[in-house]
């Protein structure tokens, strides 16, 4: 997991560094200037453009346009005509700042206060960092929209001015960046909406701050990476069907049954041994057809709290929700699932609408419970307005994971994952195809799977976003974002667990290139 910082993290980072660690804030905002220099000298030669390069660097008064003061030193030693800009009249600098201003001025590069009409190969933002809190006014304002306004390269420094380091969140006005060059840990105003869209290529390089600066400190933001991929159990040759769990899946009311479905495919296609499908008997016929590999579990009214108790006690981890309706029997299996499951519950869909109902119940569940809703569903369990919501989603998130001691995942853009222990992790896999019906219950049936096949909850939940993600994006070169359904994710998953999970065992691997070799062997001698 890739660790994220907040502004007041990356804050104390910083100051410990400098202060129990000795590193002179100097020599930081240098490793910073030079990373940023060699970043664009980079993106300008895959651009093509060799020959005599213009840089415009517009810099603030704090630390981050003294890292753009050494960047504008930087690039004018590498022979670039620049242009280097700060606000007119008395300036209030930081220390670090005015010592770039001074090593500018001994070696006679000139410091304007006006953003010139002429061109340039690369425009630099170096006007705010992370500490910015409110919106952008007077010349600061003006800066930014003349910098949109400018062709060439577009880099920012550390994160776009106007952008809410913490929350993505747009301060009035935003400079939209080609590329963001980051320094030490990604800050997750960079991944969430609207911030991610202005952050263009985001490169997180290393300036001299580590984690070791954090002290006695936690992080407690992550961000799922391919190579957590390898944390998805082993498979086992000598296995069998219950070797790899059973999943309950409760879901699909009459003409519903598409969602049932949709779930128990993605938690087999996750890995699964076995899926029974909780469901009305008009469903059996349909799901018999789509999944002939689910085992299915129908109910008359009469029979059902007895069937369901004989079928939690039967489940590894159980999925409840999906297509169910809110009707009494719904209600009935909902309620019976968080009282008696002592396996992992997933709550998705109809689930979580008749949860908000009855929030108490989460409390008194037994077993580790993962919600899953989206913006309109997490409106319906707190009662916050979805504007609300989405300016403070981590928030929100982390809020609603402690209060009611549950797993949160809450599904936007950017879908976060919150613990009840504080942990939160923002997901940058995935695509606008997964804006489609079907795609959630697609999500539950992942989790389902990965918990079946033995990983904790806390562990399942960020890495099942990640997997759901990734499986659509599997799938964009084949169908596209447009014509992304439900069931190109299903088999996106196989795709990207081919790819990416752990070698199922060497014995395995060995019996399958000895096979290879035969295959191969008779295909030579037919070529004869």
């Amino acid at each position: 997991m890739e660790v994220l910082v907040d502004s007041r993290q990356m804050k104390l980072c910083d100051k410990n560094t400098i202060e129990c660690f000795k590193v002179p804030s100097l020599v930081l905002m240098e490793r910073a200037a030079l990373c940023m220099t060699e970043e664009i000298d980079r993106h300008l030669s895959l651009l093509k453009q060799y020959d005599e390069r213009t840089a415009l660097i517009v810099c603030g008064c704090g630390n981050n346009g003294g890292d753009g003061l050494a960047v504008g030193r930087m690039l004018w030693q590498k022979g670039y005509d620049v242009t280097i800009v700060m606000p007119p009249g008395e300036r209030n600098v930081s220390e670090e700042t005015q010592a770039q201003i001074d090593i500018l001025n001994c070696y006679g590069i000139e410091i304007v206060n006006d953003i010139p009409d002429s061109s340039c190969d690369v425009v630099v933002d170096a006007l705010f960092g992370i500490g910015l809190t409110r919106e952008l006014e007077g010349v600061y304002l003006d800066y930014v929209i003349q910098m949109n306004q400018k062709k060439g390269l577009k880099v920012a420094m550390d994160i776009p001015s106007g952008i809410h380091a913490d929350t993505g969140e747009v301060m009035g006005a935003a400079f939209s960046a080609d590329v963001t060059v980051t320094f030490a840990f990604l800050k997750p105003g960079l991944l969430l909406y609207p911030g991610a869209g202005y952050a263009g290529e985001i490169l997180v390089r290393e300036i001299g701050i580590d984690a070791h600066s954090f002290l006695e400190e936690k992080p407690f933001l992550y961000s799922a990476e391919q190579a957590d991929l390898k944390k998805i159990p082993a498979r086992k040759s000598c296995s069998h069907k219950g070797t790899f769990g059973r999943v309950l899946t409760a879901a699909g009311h009459k003409n519903m049954a598409g969602a049932a479905f949709f779930s128990a495919k993605a938690a087999y296609k996750t890995g699964a041994g076995l899926v029974r499908i909780l469901t009305e008997e008009a469903n059996r016929v349909v799901l018999q057809q789509l999944l002939p590999e689910a085992v299915l579990s129908t109910y008359e009214k009469e029979t059902l709290k007895e069937q369901l108790s004989e079928d939690i006690k039967w489940a590894s981890v159980i999925v409840a929700g999906p297509g169910l309706g809110t009707g009494e029997q719904a209600e009935v299996m909902v309620k019976t699932i968080l009282e008696q499951a002592e396996v992992p519950v997933i709550l998705d869909a109809d689930g979580l609408n008749i949860t908000a109902n009855h929030l108490e119940w989460l409390k008194e569940a037994k077993a580790p419970v993962i919600v899953t809703p989206h913006m309109g569903e997490m409106e319906r369990l707190t009662g916050k307005c979805i504007s609300d919501m989405k300016g403070s989603i981590l928030q929100t998130a982390g809020e609603f994971a402690r209060a009611y001691h549950v797993i949160c995942v809450l599904k936007d853009a950017r879908t976060v994952t919150a613990l009840p222990d504080g942990r939160v992790y923002i997901n940058r896999s995935g695509n606008s195809g997964l804006a489609a019906g079907g795609s959630g219950d697609v999500l539950t049936g992942i989790l389902a799977g990965l918990i079946a096949q033995g990983m904790e909850s806390t562990q399942a939940a960020p890495l099942g976003v990640y997997l759901h993600g990734l499986s659509a994006d599997k799938k964009v070169p084949e169908v596209g974002t447009y014509g992304m359904t439900a069931q190109d994710v299903i088999e996106g998953i196989a795709q990207v667990l081919k790819e990416n999970a752990p070698l199922e065992s060497v014995k395995y691997s060995g019996l399958a290139t000895f096979a290879d070799g035969i295959v191969n062997e008779k295909k030579r001698e037919q070529g004869r």
